[in-house]
Parts: structure tokens; sequence; C-alpha cells
């Protein structure tokens, strides 16, 4: 038994540099292509530099938490491939430890990495893109000749207030709306209430409407109350997305990417509560759990492929779990995008969890062949 911890801690510390190095050059590398793909906009708009820098900074753990499976990979691919290369791996099998046994640290390592990945985008995630949306918003005001567009519809995440914006003009503390239509639904009443203004300022998620007009329905539509006033006050926060005038290219992000899986999940309930469950929610809500559980995936397909290879030499773990990740990363976009465009052919729970079973189940096989 105590063998078997030595075995497990010293094939522990194999994993830990190469991952290390791994995720800090895939985010690196990635923050480059980011920031090389999106030059041109940063030039058009004169995006100062701060403001490019603060761009980073603030995407960067959404990359770190979407290459971290890639870490994984690299990882697990370069120990077992030094391993084999050293002989010890053919040793332990000697001794009668099992290619199951053995490679059960790297299966508990994709577990801790797994549980590791989905806190830090439940936590840290959400709020980093929640910043870099927000700077985003505030690099467009700054651009006075840039037109945020017209005819918004944003709704609330319980579907209490659904607002119409025909046109916005934004500076940096406050926003002013014209032609704005509010639908506001009352517990007690199931035909919403109709608010029209010409004009509305909004601060900081408090809208004041001007000159409002309301309509309120009652037996079932046959009544209708209507009411005056100078000034009518909402509570509701817009999305930094609508103020957002420049758009950057950044890989697999969306619209809920601000969002936690935990409120993601309770706005889906409510949405079936309600009787209409928003497709693209359910994807992403599936996208945010099958992302961070395939750093297990890898460690259960990688470490039988890196044995098969390693003979090959040292630089066979890294394109092994280069040539995976591309293939997982490209089956994993084309079922985003497939997902999103037809999920009544192709439903959310396969577009986010078929490449996962895929792989598990080749790694699997490859286990078994190996023993």
């Amino acid at each position: 038994m105590r063998a078997m911890k030595l075995l497990d801690r010293y094939l522990a510390r194999e994993m830990v540099v190469p991952f290390l190095i791994g995720q800090a050059a895939v985010v690196l590398m990635l923050t480059g292509t980011v920031l090389y793909n999106n030059a041109d906009t940063f030039l058009s708009y004169s995006i100062p530099a701060i403001g490019i820098v603060k761009i980073a900074l603030y995407f960067m753990p959404y990359l770190v938490g979407l290459t971290m499976p890639v870490a994984t990979a690299i990882a697990i691919s370069l120990a077992i491939s030094r391993l084999c290369r050293d002989s010890e791996l053919t040793v332990f099998r000697a001794a009668g430890i099992s290619l199951r046994r053995s490679f059960r640290t790297a299966f508990v390592v994709g577990v801790a990495l797994s549980a590791a990945a989905f806190a830090f985008g439940e936590k840290v995630v959400p709020w980093a893109n929640a910043q870099y949306e927000r700077t985003m918003a505030e690099l467009s005001r700054q651009i006075r000749f840039l037109a945020p567009k017209e005819g918004q519809v944003v709704q609330s995440a319980d579907r209490r207030y659904t607002v119409y914006v025909g046109r916005m003009q934004s500076d940096k503390d406050r926003s002013t709306f014209y032609d704005v239509t509010f639908l506001v639904r009352m517990p007690d009443n199931p035909l919403p209430t109709v608010i029209h203004a010409a004009t509305a300022d909004y601060n900081d998620g408090r809208w004041t409407l001007h000159d409002a007009r309301v309509h309120a329905y009652e037996d079932r539509g046959d009544r209708e109350l209507f009411n005056r006033a100078e000034k009518v006050t909402l509570d509701f926060r817009l999305p930094e997305q609508m103020f957002n005038m420049i758009y950057l290219q950044l890989p697999l992000y969306s619209a809920s990417a601000t969002v936690s899986f935990r409120d993601l999940a309770g706005r889906v309930a409510i949405q079936r509560r309600a009787g209409y469950v928003n497709p693209q929610d359910v994807l992403d809500l599936h996208f945010k759990l099958s992302v961070p559980l395939s750093c297990l995936v890898f460690a259960i397909v990688c470490p039988p492929l890196a044995m098969r290879f390693a003979k090959a030499g040292g630089f066979m773990g890294v394109l092994l779990s280069i040539i995976l990740v591309f293939v997982y990363w490209n089956t994993l976009l084309a079922a985003k995008i497939i997902g999103s465009r037809y999920p009544d052919a192709f439903p959310p729970a396969l577009a986010g969890w078929g490449q996962n079973v895929v792989f598990t189940a080749v790694g699997l096989w490859f286990l078994w062949r190996s023993e």
C-alpha cells in the first residue's frame, strides 16, 4: 500500500510541470491570436493601449477555463510517454501492477481538474466576462461616431420585463432611450401591462420613463385601464452587450458567458414553468458542464494512446495531445454551431455531450486492448 501511494505521488509530480507550462503556453498563444485577429478593429476605432490591456486581462480567465482540458491532455500525454520511453511502465507491469491501476492517478487528476475547471468557471469566469463586457461598453460610449443598434428587444431572466427600444444615445454615466415600450407581467394577472414612453433615462439599472402611457388589461383583455403618468420608474438592469458597439472575435464565446451555471439553470427552470424554453440557454447549460468535464475525458483517452506511440520519441506526447485536442475542439465547435441552428434535429444534450461520450468510449476501448 505504501509503495502504491509513492507511485501515485510520483505520477502526479510528473504531470505538474507539463500542465503549468502547457496551460501558460496555450493561453498566451490564444491571447496573441485573439489580439491579432481583432487588430483591425482596435486600429479602426483607435482603441487606446490601456483599453486593449484591460480587454486582454478580462478575457484571459475565460481562455484559462476554456484551455484547461488542453493542458490536461498535454500533461498526461507527456507524463505517460516519458514513463514508457524509460521503461518505467514496463517495470510496473512486471511487478504485477495493471495498466488501470497505473493510470488511476491520471484519472484522479482528471476528476480533480474537472472540478477545478467547473469551480473556476462558476466563480471567476462570469465576473471576468462581465468586466470585459463593461469595458467594451465603456469604450463604445467613448467613440462618438458609433451609432447603437436600433430596434433592440431585451427580456429579464425571470421574464417579468420585456422592453423594446427604438434607438438610444449613451454617454459615460447614463443612456437616453427613445420610443420605449415595456411589457410588465404581474403575478396576479396573466395579461401584461403595456407602458409606452417617447423617451426614457437609464442609469445603472434604474429606468425613468417620461410622459408614460400605461395600459392595463382585465377580464381576459375585454377591459382596459388607461393611465398617463409624468414619470414612471422601474428597476431592470440591461445586459452590457446592449451598449456594446465594438464586437471582437472570441472562441466559443456566447451571450451566457457572463452567467454562472447556477444562474443559467435557474433561468431555464423559470422558462420551463412559463411554458417556453430557449434552446440556446439549454445548449449553453450543457456546455458549462461538458467542457470542464472534458479534463476527465482526456485523462481517460490520453494514457493508452500515449503508451502506444511513446516509442516513436518524446515529441509524440506533444503531437498526440495536439491531434486529440484539434479533433475534440473542432467536433465541439461543430456541435455547438449545429445545435444552435437546428435544435430540433440536433438536441442540446446531444450537442453538449456527444463528443465526450465518443472520446470516453475510444479511450476505454484502447485501455481494454492495451491490457
